[in-house]
C-alpha cells in the first residue's frame, strides 16, 4: 500500500485475464476511513490498514467490484455501499447504504450515476466543497470500471462482452464533463494525477468520433 496523495492510499493486484492493475483506494476523511474496490493486500500491508482504523464504509462501483470485500468487512466491520440499481446485481452479498446521483457518502464522496456497464454503476467525486485535498488539486474524480487507464499512459473501456450495453455508457461518460478535476483515480489501470479532465475529455471525443463514422 502506498500513499498516492495526501490521506489517498492505493494497492493493487492483477490477474491473468486482465492485464492491468486493479486498484483498491483507501481514503481517509474527517475521524474515518473509506475504501472503495478492495482487492486483497499482501500480508504485509495489513498493519498499515489497522494503523488507518476506523473504516466507515466500504463502496462498491459495481458488480464486478466484489473483490476481496469480505476480508475488510470481517476484518473492521465497514457497511457496504453500492449503487441502487446495482444492489441486485450484487446479489447474494447484503448492501447496507443503496445510493443514488448526488448522495454523500460519508460526508465527501458525491455519487455519479454512471449505467452502461451494468445497471448501478457509480463514480465518486471528492467533492471540494467537504475534501480540503480534492480543493487544493483541483478536484478528485474516482471511477470503477466506467473508464480504465490501459493501456498504460492512455485511457480505454473495458472489453466490450462485459459491457451490458455500450452505447449508454457511452452516453453517461459526457456526464463525468460536468464535474471540475484535475486528478482521476481509477480502479482499473493507471491513474492520472494531472490533466485528468481534459484527458477525459480527449478520450470521449475521440469516442464521438468513432460513433459518426460507424
Amino acid at each position: 500500500m502506498r500513499e498516492i496523495l495526501p490521506g489517498i492510499f492505493t494497492w493493487g493486484s492483477t490477474y491473468a485475464d486482465r492485464p492491468w492493475d486493479l486498484n483498491g483506494y483507501a481514503i481517509t476523511l474527517d475521524g474515518c476511513v473509506v475504501l472503495v474496490d478492495p482487492p486483497a493486500p499482501g500480508e504485509d500491508d495489513w498493519p498499515s490498514f489497522d494503523a488507518l482504523k476506523p473504516f466507515a464504509k466500504i463502496v462498491l462501483t459495481n458488480r464486478d467490484h466484489v473483490r476481496d470485500t469480505e476480508l475488510f468487512r470481517t476484518r473492521y466491520g465497514a457497511g457496504l455501499v453500492a449503487g441502487a440499481d446495482e444492489v441486485t446485481q450484487l446479489a447474494p452479498m447484503t448492501i447496507d447504504e443503496a445510493v443514488r446521483e448526488g448522495d454523500l457518502v460519508a460526508g465527501a464522496l458525491r455519487v455519479i450515476d454512471l449505467p452502461g456497464k451494468s445497471p448501478g454503476e457509480i463514480g465518486l467525486y471528492l467533492d471540494p466543497a467537504y475534501h480540503a485535498i480534492s480543493r487544493e488539486l483541483g478536484g478528485i474524480l474516482l471511477l470503477g470500471d466506467a473508464i480504465i487507464g490501459h493501456p498504460p499512459g492512455a485511457l480505454g473501456l473495458i472489453p466490450e462482452h462485459k459491457i451490458d450495453n455500450p452505447s449508454k455508457l457511452k452516453q453517461s461518460l459526457f456526464k463525468i464533463l460536468d464535474y471540475d478535476f484535475d486528478v482521476l483515480l481509477l480502479c482499473d489501470g493507471q491513474p492520472v494525477l494531472r490533466g485528468g479532465k481534459l484527458k477525459v475529455s480527449e478520450f470521449l471525443n475521440t469516442l464521438r468520433i468513432r460513433a459518426n463514422f460507424q
